[in-house]
């Protein structure tokens, strides 16, 4: 059996222990709240798309009496008394420029929707976007889905068919004649209230835990860190210094030097464990004092 290693060296390494731990549960901690802070910011994406969605599908159709440059794209034309005209986008249509239009000047969230029955080229899913697809028709009570990809935050909500939406994706026969006109009547018919249509997918720049530490590392943590090395530097010094001091003295008087003082605080008026045992190994010094000297008495008689 190897030779024992010495209290500060023990308490050292409880000590080092200790704050590794400590340290491993901050930064799962860090991570949570990392990824509780992107699942709130992109949820709330969703919810607004979803809801620009649902106010879409129960308008019918949304007119507009001019077309953006770039977004020509539109399901049906009126003509207008003064000779122009108005162009009307179904939700999918008005989801997509929107989609386009602010992800274009964002700077944070990116978001589109996609759908594994898709009519138009834009709204074919990525991996993430088909497999969070397949998640959801897999599981009816899922949710989101989400994950961390190559520096981004990815996340997925569903969107379910509601009433209002079988008017385009129900029995074709049923359907605007514009609709089948412009996508067939075979694409992205036949759904069922409560299916899922496709999803929300938002992105959000991920945010790295170096760069949530370095917003951490304010006077308020140095502050708090410098306390507990305090602490720790009290502890070293009221307890692991005290017996190191105590062994020397033991190792001193039973070598024959009883003269070797203890200082100490009187257990009467001491809770002190260290202040006890001072006191018991100062007892044991006088009686060795006491036991020398009726030695040295017997042997002048």
């Amino acid at each position: 059996m190897g030779r024992k290693i010495s209290i500060p060296l023990k308490f050292l390494a409880v000590f080092t222990l200790t704050m590794l731990l400590t340290a491993g549960a901050f930064m799962t901690t860090l991570s949570s709240l990392r990824t509780y802070t992107a699942r709130h910011e992109a949820g709330a994406v969703a919810d607004q798309v979803i809801a620009f969605r649902a106010w879409v599908a129960q308008t019918g159709m949304v007119w507009v009496q001019q077309l953006i440059p770039g977004y020509h794209d539109f399901l049906a034309q009126k003509n207008a008394t003064d000779g122009g005209a108005f162009y009307g986008k179904n939700p999918a249509l008005a989801t997509r420029e929107l989609s386009m239009i602010a992800n274009k000047g964002a700077t944070r969230a990116l978001f589109r929707v996609t759908s594994d029955d898709y009519r138009h080229e834009d709204n074919s899913p990525d991996k993430f976007e088909a497999l969070a697809i397949k998640a959801f028709n897999d599981d009816k009570l899922l949710e989101f889905v989400e994950q961390y990809e190559n520096g981004t935050y990815r996340y997925a909500r569903p969107i379910l068919v509601q009433q209002e939406c079988l008017k385009c994706h129900g029995d074709p026969a049923d359907a605007p004649p514009a609709v089948v006109a412009k996508y067939g009547s075979e694409k992205a018919f036949g759904y069922k209230v409560g299916q899922v249509r496709g999803v929300v997918s938002v992105s959000l720049p991920a945010v790295g835990v170096k760069e949530v530490i370095k917003s951490l590392v304010n006077p308020w943590t140095l502050c708090f860190v410098s306390i507990i090395f305090i602490i720790n530097l009290f502890f070293i010094h009221s307890v692991v210094i005290r017996l190191v001091r105590l062994t020397r003295s033991a190792e001193a008087i039973a070598a024959g030097k009883l003269e070797t003082e203890l200082i100490y605080t009187n257990p009467s008026a001491s809770n002190d464990e260290l202040d006890h045992l001072y006191h018991a190994t100062n007892l044991l010094k006088r009686s060795l004092i006491i036991l020398f000297k009726r030695l040295e008495q017997e042997g002048k008689h």
